[in-house]
């Protein structure tokens, strides 16, 4: 097992962030050693290390082996002294600690580690930048991934999108302890989930000849089938006026459940067609069957039908090589749960929509996975997306930021069990998976509500040790907030400071950070000037105090004050109104001191009391 201890980005290599020319930096992440380097013409070496005071053993939780930050002023490069640790610029040179021997190794890319990035931003620019262990699993790249083989409107593909994050929330929630875990930290658990159907035009005509003829006849069959079982049904009930057809709904789960049926055998059949032509010979059927054959004729019931066809319907590229069937088993299955959890007629509105609880909903999703993975080794693993799922609760920005955090290392867990990581977006990555995970988090709490950030380093040990119970784990965070950071040790936060155009790696002996107090972590960490109030606050106490002293000028001066009482009126509620009481105080007393009054909050809330006082007996007279 390793730690990726400290980072040293040659002379000159990053103009952008710390000037034309500049020298060698060097970032320390809070490893058991502290690393100097050296560079000389040819070479980059380590002069020298030193054990780092703060570092303790077993600090982090269970199988993280350490937890870095790095920080600064707005515009100073954070994201992109973050990208070092993924990109494995020939201009860095890494040093990895043994954790078992303490002994260092010198790389020049960061390949022993596989890296997980994660942003909720849409960082357009960065795709396209991976190497093989780099798995990008940011806002952007799962969009990509989600909606890349459709062609529809921003809209549209966004809704898609949303559809595919609320699976992995739902595969998130049903992972071990994750209920207690969201329950901490207060985050809403739905309970009820909307579910729509869609349906995909056949473009191409790459499916098997033999085949053709049975996927257009499903259709007929359906078309067919709802007309008659709707009649059937109407007849039963003896309704025969339109606007009493309407208002029972009496048709519609029938109506439901037949497009259910109709859009997963299309489903099938555009995974064959995007199987390309190499089947177009080489489909049969048991016996040589047709749509014209009497036992293929004897099935008046659609989906008896199609069952019949898939339990028939076979691949085989030549006479001696093996037969190769639909996945015939997950294809039933799929179909049998989604009609078995159809709701009743009456809480039924659309017949391309359906509304479940979450319990029916997960077993609707375990099936559509297992009925998509079991296409992938003989045929397409297609991604076009049949099921779109949407909670039945309205959740803040941030509550779909913590889910989204949380469900896309758990999907990319479950990519990795399942042998499809190798296809996570449009890059091809390595087979292999190393058991050593390098975590860098892009503001991966941004939007969060306060309470939550407090938590954030807490519940984020949590979640990754219990979805990687077996690797060795690395984070690498970068953040805005100081009750992020009161987490983090002071040698394992990376400061970054700017100056004029350029910035430079702020010393941090002097800056507090661990449980430290949020007013000092604020100046401190994120170098904040001019104070810590809002700008817009700053001005007026700013104004009130100039506007006073102008006054107190002339009074000294035995000017008169040509001050109105609404102007003195706005003074006294501006004062009035500032919460911080050392400058309030101080206004205090310069107002005092400008108008000869002895104006506290304290007596002006006995004044407005005895006021109300009065008024209040006044009522209660004329009451009588």
């Amino acid at each position: 097992m390793i730690r990726l201890a400290a980072i040293y980005i040659s002379k000159g290599e990053l103009p952008h962030i710390f000037g034309k020319n500049h020298e060698g930096q060097t970032i320390n992440l809070g490893g058991k050693f502290q690393y100097v380097f050296e560079e000389t013409e040819h070479k980059v070496f380590v002069k020298s290390r030193q054990i780092n005071a703060q570092f303790i053993d077993g600090f982090w939780q269970n199988n993280i082996c350490l937890l870095s930050a790095i920080v600064g002023e707005n515009g100073v490069g954070k994201s992109t002294i973050l990208d070092l640790f993924r990109t494995s610029l020939s201009a860095c040179t890494f040093v990895y600690e043994d954790l078992e021997t303490n002994n260092f190794s010198i790389f020049f890319n960061a390949d022993l580690s596989d890296v997980l990035y994660y942003s909720p931003h849409f960082n357009i620019h960065q795709v396209g930048n991976e190497n093989e262990n780099f798995r990008d699993l940011s806002k952007y790249s799962l969009m990509i991934d989600d909606t890349e083989l459709e062609s529809f409107d921003l809209s549209t593909l966004l809704q898609l999108h949303d559809s595919e994050n609320l699976k992995r929330w739902i595969k998130f929630i049903e992972s071990n302890n994750a209920i207690d875990l969201l329950k901490d930290i207060s985050l809403p658990i739905f309970d009820k989930i909307h579910i729509k159907i869609n349906f995909f035009r056949i473009d191409e005509h790459q499916i098997s000849y033999r085949f053709r003829p049975f996927f257009n006849r499903f259709i007929e069959m359906i078309d067919a089938e709802n007309t008659r079982r709707q009649q059937q049904e109407l007849n039963r009930l003896k309704l025969t006026k339109i606007e009493d057809i309407r208002n029972s709904r009496a048709t519609h789960k029938i109506r439901l459940e037949l497009e259910v049926l109709k859009r997963i055998i299309v489903k099938v059949q555009n995974i064959l067609e995007s199987t390309g032509n190499k089947y177009l010979e080489e489909g049969f059927l048991n016996d040589n069957y047709t749509i014209e054959s009497p036992e293929f004729l004897a099935h008046k019931n659609t989906r008896d039908a199609f069952y019949w066809f898939l339990d028939n319907a076979y691949v085989q590229l030549t006479k001696r090589s093996k037969k190769v069937f639909l996945p015939v088993d997950e294809i039933k299955n799929l179909i049998e749960t989604i009609i078995l959890h159809l709701p009743e007629s009456k809480e039924i509105e659309n017949w391309t929509e359906f509304s479940v609880g979450f319990s029916e909903a997960l077993s609707i999703l375990k099936s559509y996975e297992e009925f998509i993975l079991a296409f992938k080794n003989d045929f397409a693993f297609d991604r076009k997306v049949l099921l779109k799922f949407k909670p039945y609760v309205n959740l803040s920005s941030g509550e779909k930021g913590l889910y989204d955090l949380f469900s896309v290392f758990n999907d990319f867990k479950f990519r990795i069990e399942n042998d499809i990581h190798t296809d996570y977006t449009i890059f091809n990555k390595r087979q292999n998976v190393s058991s050593n995970f390098l975590i860098l988090l892009d503001e991966g709490d941004l939007g969060f509500h306060p309470e939550w950030k407090k938590k954030y380093i807490n519940v984020i040990q949590q979640v990754f040790t219990q979805i990687f119970p077996d690797k060795n784990i690395q984070i690498i965070i970068t953040t805005h907030d100081p009750l992020t950071l009161s987490d983090f040790p002071r040698n394992n936060i990376t400061f970054l400071k700017k100056e004029g155009d350029r910035a430079y790696l702020h010393d941090n002996l002097t800056i507090k950070s661990f449980g430290a107090n949020v007013s000092d972590l604020f100046k401190d960490s994120f170098f904040i000037k001019d104070g810590l109030i809002g700008d817009f606050a700053k001005k007026k106490i700013e104004e009130v105090i100039v506007k006073m002293n102008s006054y107190l000028l002339l009074k000294q001066a035995n000017k008169v004050l040509e001050i109105s009482d609404v102007e003195i009126d706005s003074m006294k509620r501006l004062i009035d109104i500032i919460d911080e009481p050392i400058i309030q105080q101080k206004l205090i007393e310069m107002y005092n001191t400008l108008f000869d009054r002895n104006y506290s909050i304290d007596d002006e809330i006995s004044r407005v009391e005895a006021r109300l006082k009065e008024l209040r007996n006044l009522k209660n007279i004329r009451n009588d």
